[in-house]
């Protein structure tokens, strides 16, 4: 049975135009099943705002199914009527894959796929730890080398880089109480534990609630293997919900494509690597964004 890649679109056509794009070039992406379904702007608090670029979500979104239906083993792209959220969408999107699939990757409309994106999924599917009924779902983005809203120096990239390449990081991963909402992946066995869950209000939080709670994690690579484009697109969630200048934003200045490792056995961050890693390239930059 061929697995599924399911993307959630709304109102960003650029945006889910370069997602399906990076994800038509990673490699292996011609084995699965692609699932697309946009949420309405009608009966949205905002429906007159989102008109125009939701129905040019649409006209963009059918004419690069017409251009690269072929590139998978099928196409589905599916329009509610009316607005469902986020949250409602995402959940039954992900539930209309796993209809016809034991496994699924699910994307937001503002990610960017690494060429090795799927084939880091696939790894980790097979890995005894996300076997672990404790763990729900595999992340493609990492909480590590994230310079926030800032910009890392080339000296501070290469000093990344560097160390990436002599710890062989690319072959490790860790496991946090933490589900990303834009991008992960999980099969229909463990999709049935938290899905009704994601697709409630603020479903995501609820998620990462859930898994504090009930003591379940998340398989995370070391190196990302996709990015969050959209923390500050105009007409994206976080700019309706937090402003058009809030703070927050993504900016993964190592991904798994920058790297020359050729990829081998994944294995995992022992507590004082992932301490060392999180207090040299992460928390610096926490502590400047704050």
């Amino acid at each position: 049975m061929s697995n599924s890649i399911a993307v959630q679109a709304f109102n960003k056509a650029e945006s889910v135009l370069s997602t399906l794009d990076s994800i038509a070039r990673s490699t292996g992406s011609d084995k699965y099943h692609l699932v697309v379904l946009q949420d309405a702007c009608f009966g949205s608090a905002e429906t007159e705002k989102y008109r125009s670029a939701s129905a040019q979500t649409t006209q963009v979104l059918e004419a690069w199914i017409s251009r690269n239906r072929d590139h998978f083993v099928s196409v589905r792209f599916d329009r509610w009527e009316e607005n469902n959220g986020p949250y409602r969408t995402a959940e039954r999107l992900i539930s209309r894959a796993l209809e016809s699939s034991e496994f699924v990757i699910f994307s937001e409309d503002d990610l960017i796929f690494e060429r090795d994106a799927i084939e880091w999924f696939e790894r980790a599917l097979t890995h005894p730890m996300f076997l672990r009924p404790n763990v729900w779902a595999i992340a493609g983005e990492s909480r590590f080398f994230d310079a926030h809203r800032h910009s890392p120096s080339d000296t501070e990239v290469s000093h990344a880089l560097a160390l990436a390449e002599s710890h062989n990081l690319i072959d490790k991963f860790v496991c946090l109480d933490f589900l990303p909402s834009s991008c992960f992946a999980t099969t229909r066995e463990k999709w049935a534990e938290f899905g009704d869950t994601r697709g409630t209000i603020r479903g995501d939080r609820a998620v990462v609630d859930r898994c504090l709670a009930e003591a379940k994690v998340c398989f995370w690579p070391v190196i990302a293997r996709c990015r969050d484009t959209g923390m500050h697109h105009p007409l994206g969630y976080s700019v309706r919900w937090r402003g058009s200048h809030h703070t927050t934003f993504k900016n993964s200045y190592v991904v798994s494509g920058m790297l020359k490792s050729t990829a081998g056995d994944l294995t995992e961050l022992t507590t004082s690597q992932k301490d060392a890693l999180l207090n040299e390239f992460t928390r610096a930059w926490e502590l400047l964004s704050a």
